[in-house]
Parts: C-alpha cells; structure tokens; sequence
C-alpha cells in the first residue's frame, strides 16, 4: 500500500463573475482550473473539494464594543502525491 502526503489549497465559496451580459462561469471555472493546474505541474493528483467553515471570536476589547464572531466558509481543494 502506497503512502501520500497531502496539500490542501483554498478558494474561495463565493467568486463574483462580473456585470450581467459576460460569459458568467467561464471566470469562476478558470478560476479553480489554474488552482489545480498549478498544483497538478508540481506532481499533485486531485483528490477532492470540500467546504470548511471557520469562526473566528472577537478579542475582549472588541467583545466589549458589542463585535460578532466572524464566521468564513471557504473551499478546499485536497491534493495527495506519493511520499
């Protein structure tokens, strides 16, 4: 059995495309195209994508001043290459 090491690189959820009347997905499809061509040029096989959310708190000044935890959702596009 093969071992591999992993890479996992973020995009993002959401991609603004633009004003209306453009070719809409053609740049949020190249834009996860580059991410795995970049990474498939250095050896990495494309495994998987998956969502990730993350929250990150305010600090205890900032909590103080009433700030919201911040919640990022984001895109993790997973890579593996033999060890």
């Amino acid at each position: 059995m093969s071992n591999y090491i992993y890479k996992c690189v973020p995009v993002a959820d959401v991609i603004d495309t633009g004003k209306q009347g453009k070719d809409l997905h053609s740049y949020a499809v190249s834009t996860y195209e580059k991410a795995i061509n970049d990474a498939a040029s250095g050896g990495w096989e494309f495994v998987n994508i998956d969502t990730v959310t993350s929250i990150q708190k305010p600090g205890c000044l900032a909590g103080l001043f009433g700030a919201k935890a911040e919640v990022v959702t984001f895109k993790l596009l997973i890579f593996k290459k033999p060890a």
